[in-house]
């Protein structure tokens, strides 16, 4: 990071899915370019994206960017706390606020390392710290498909805006009707627009509280649905389609 590439330079030959970011820091200077990034990921075939963010990342911030990008679905925020290194870190004049902040902003904090028990410095700032094991299988919850419940996040200051909005890319199979039955299911949706795109056909969809229209074309112009509802509770759109997860350690 920084005005030199380095990070880049070295993963640029490098063959799979590592993708590099302009010099900066992800959840203040370069959220454009990570969302970019994640538009393109979204073409790939893949079902998951783990995001591992730096010691200094601000877990809020990076948890807003990507629950809103689109065709994404955010799973949960994971913050890993070294067990031995919590009591200096919380002591630091400059650090413990950003610590602090990492811990709130989390679903689920984990202490490492550490073995004799979760370290009293940490116990006083959630009562919810558990200790990640430093031999055997991850906990089922660390798997990128669990969804945490999203109240925590809500509660640290990450409200969601007053009208939300989401793209998925729906089931090659789903039919108009399908989707009219989930938004006359949601009273919350406001506005449904975008292409369910089949085999070898394509409906464009138009739809609002009061009114549902399905068009066959004979191409689609684009791919995926907009939906755009009120309130700050976050839809299940798993009968339409499979989002991708997001998961931040």
């Amino acid at each position: 990071m920084g005005a030199l590439a380095v990070d880049e330079a070295l993963i640029a030959g490098q063959q799979g899915t590592t993708l590099s970011l302009t010099n900066g820091c992800a959840c203040c200077q370069i959220s454009a370019d990570l969302a970019a990034q994640l538009a393109r990921l979204r073409q790939d075939d893949f079902s998951a994206l783990v995001f591992e963010a730096s010691g200094v990342a601000k877990a809020s911030r990076l948890a807003t960017l990507t629950s809103q990008a689109e065709g994404y679905a955010l799973a949960k925020v994971v913050t890993l706390v070294d067990g031995f290194d919590a009591p200096r870190l919380l002591a630091d004049a400059y650090l413990s606020p950003l610590i602090k902040e990492q811990i709130a902003a989390a679903d689920w904090v984990l202490q490492t390392k550490r073995s004799e028990g979760v370290h009293p410095s940490l116990a006083r700032l959630a009562k919810d710290i558990d200790q990640l094991p430093s031999s055997g299988s991850l906990p089922a919850a660390l798997a990128p498909g669990y969804c945490f419940d999203q109240r925590g996040r809500l509660e640290a200051g990450i409200k969601a805006p007053l009208f939300q909005h989401r793209v998925i890319f729906p089931k090659p199979d789903l039919a108009p009707d399908a989707l009219q039955k989930f938004i006359a299911d949601h009273p919350e949706i406001e506005r449904v627009k975008g292409w369910l795109v089949g085999p070898t056909d394509a409906v464009l969809v138009q739809a609002t509280r009061a009114h549902f229209q399905a068009r066959a074309v004979a191409r689609a112009q684009g791919q995926g649905v907009q939906f755009i509802w009120r309130g700050d509770i976050e839809l299940d759109f798993s009968a339409l389609t499979e989002c991708f997860d997001v998961l931040i350690k």
